[in-house]
């Protein structure tokens, strides 16, 4: 294995570890605070699921299963930032990001200038392509977890893993709501729509947790998977990975534009989440030669 591969795997790996440990502490306390009674229940989940984590991070024969158990561990410990929020959190960034984001884009901010796309047409499609973040993540994660003991899904899993931890430190240190619960007034929500931006708006409504705007994992996360596989096309051949880039690039572009023209994230979220994409993308890409499968 590359020795600069291995070293990130082991940094990468437990971080995550720290970092889901520090989450389901925060949020737990935080959560018993409260009377929500399924930020309890996750509380309780998360931390039951945490012991097999740590388990699966110290065996060796279970090399294969890491990236699989960081994944889910990140992602049943994410509904833990809302009590974090609730309870710890007391000063939060988007007066500042506001401000950046208008010097970034010529005095208004790129949800600013959304604003003036708003159409219910447009309203129904980037509201459809937003909720299908789950499904482009989830997806690569089952496939890569049933070829778990070849490179590839070592890489990307790895990949992933890292995307994910420096997400979720950018929501700790750098907390915020993102433009319509900060700025209800400038940002009117939902946008004009139909049953789509509608159901949509009902989901976010549950899941909103008020600290997770910076960076926008949904446009980081969603261009890493398209990166990967993009990369994926030209460097083995793949007429498959071709097939899917362009499926993946045709949700990723409405997906992008969704986040800000939803009010979600300000542009600067979006510059950072497309910066850490290409950042772990040009990693995986060096280390990629002298990397073994698990296999024997």
């Amino acid at each position: 294995m590359n020795p600069a591969f291995a070293r990130a795997e082991r940094w990468i790996g437990w971080s995550a570890v720290a970092l889901v440990a520090t989450m389901t502490a925060l949020g737990t306390v935080a959560a018993w605070q409260g009377s929500d009674a399924l930020l309890q229940l996750n509380a309780v989940l998360a931390c039951a699921f945490f012991p097999c984590v740590l388990y699966i991070m110290t065996r060796a024969r279970l090399v294969p299963w890491r990236g699989t158990a960081l994944f889910a561990a990140l992602w049943l410990a994410f509904p833990l930032f809302k009590p974090i929020r609730q309870f710890w959190i007391t000063r939060v960034f988007d007066t500042e990001l506001l401000a950046i984001d208008r010097m970034l884009w010529g005095g208004l901010s790129l949800p600013e200038h959304a604003l003036r796309l708003e159409n219910f047409a447009l309203s129904e499609v980037v509201s459809f392509a937003y909720a299908q973040f789950y499904f482009l993540t989830l997806l690569p994660v089952c496939w890569f977890t049933w070829k778990r003991r070849t490179a590839e899904a070592h890489r990307f899993l790895l990949g992933l893993t890292a995307m994910y931890v420096c997400g979720f430190a950018g929501y700790l240190l750098i907390p915020a709501g993102g433009p319509f619960i900060a700025f209800p007034a400038l940002f009117p929500y939902p946008p004009q729509g139909g049953a789509i931006t509608q159901a949509l708006v009902d989901v976010v409504a549950q899941g909103v947790t008020g600290m997770d705007v910076f960076p926008s994992l949904h446009c980081g996360v969603s261009l890493y998977v398209l990166g990967f596989f993009a990369s994926g096309a030209v460097l083995r051949q793949s007429r498959a990975y071709s097939f899917v880039s362009l499926i993946l690039a045709a949700i990723c572009a409405p997906l992008v534009l969704a986040t800000v023209y939803l009010r979600y994230h300000y542009g600067i979220d979006l510059l950072a989440g497309t910066a850490l994409a290409a950042a772990t993308l040009l990693f995986l890409h060096q280390t990629r030669f002298g990397h073994r499968s698990h296999e024997p």
